[in-house]
């Protein structure tokens, strides 16, 4: 999971506004936990603040607004093809996880379970027809995996459902590829650096060879639902999953610095956050969500009514 040992220095140096996108479920509880020292030195921290988690959980906190009801399940999906030249990094790091438990909730208590790369299920990343992601991205096979919103944005909503996160990628053959893996291979290989880089190294040239055929495609899905099932759910789509969390993590480090420039608005709070915690006033969601859909590449964001 990793120490907050860059942030602790930010707070330590009094450096005003800190962002990252560091998302171990470890990793933010002890950031999170510096937040009366991040106070004191007048520092806005923000943790996991990349585009999932990171744009997810704002899009999921504006679909809980406009549901205008207690908030019974919300569920993240997300789909990756091509990683883009970010390579072994991202594939060792998807292996790690696979050694984790997904921090779902259940009946609105938190429930960890050890399925990631298990609970297959195909998703639709469009809303209908008209949504361009209805052609670049369409029905994709998802898999369990171990984000952390799937906890931090259950608590925040105080949902009495459950949740659920998972991801998938193309082409399809390696979510055939690494379900069976995960099947055959004992979760604490999964855990072990020494395991996890090396299948990401003897992976990577061939992720790189995919990547020529697939290219670069990202989108989420985010449902929020009432008990009695009416439903909000929004859709994010980006041509680069590199490129969108880079531009995600550049726009939350405009909003922090465009707060603290006027230290006397209520979006000015030193303290440790992650996102959905910066985003319950209507007018800062609103704002929020404009600059991370309106970067470059974005190809579709739209927003359900309820139904």
């Amino acid at each position: 999971g990793g120490s907050p040992e860059v942030l602790a220095a930010a707070i330590a140096a009094k450096v005003p506004c800190y962002v990252d996108v560091a998302d171990p479920v470890e990793y933010l509880d002890a950031a999170r936990a510096m937040s009366q020292e991040a106070k004191s030195a007048n520092t806005m921290a923000l943790v996991s603040a990349g585009a999932f988690p990171g744009l997810s959980n704002v899009m999921a906190v504006h679909c809980a607004a406009q549901l205008d009801m207690p908030v019974h399940n919300v569920d993240f999906y997300y789909f990756t093809a091509g990683l883009g030249g970010s390579g072994k990094v991202n594939l060792a790091i998807t292996n790690f996880g696979f050694g984790e438990e997904v921090m779902n909730y259940r009946n609105g208590n938190l429930s960890p379970q050890m399925i990631a790369g298990l609970d297959n299920q195909e998703v639709d990343f469009f809303l209908d027809s008209s949504d361009l992601s209805y052609e670049k991205v369409g029905r994709r096979e998802v898999w369990a995996w171990p984000f952390p919103e799937v906890y931090t944005v259950a608590r925040e909503l105080g949902i009495t459902g459950d949740s659920n996160v998972k991801m998938g990628t193309a082409p399809a053959i390696w979510n055939v590829i690494l379900s069976a893996m995960v099947k055959a291979v004992p979760r604490s290989w999964w855990r072990s650096k020494i395991f996890s880089d090396t299948l990401a190294s003897f992976s990577d040239p061939m992720v790189r060879f995919t990547d020529r055929f697939v290219g670069e495609t990202h989108a989420i899905r985010v449902d929020v639902s009432a008990e009695d099932g009416t439903r909000v759910s929004a859709i994010h789509g980006h041509e680069s999953f590199r490129r969108c969390v880079g531009q995600s993590c550049a726009e939350f480090a405009m909003e922090l610095l465009d707060r603290y420039d006027d230290e006397d608005s209520p979006g000015w709070r030193p303290g440790v956050y992650c996102p959905e915690e910066i985003v319950n006033d209507v007018e800062e969601r609103e704002k929020v969500l404009r600059r991370l859909t309106s970067t470059p590449g974005t190809f579709t964001f739209e927003l359900s009514s309820k139904k």
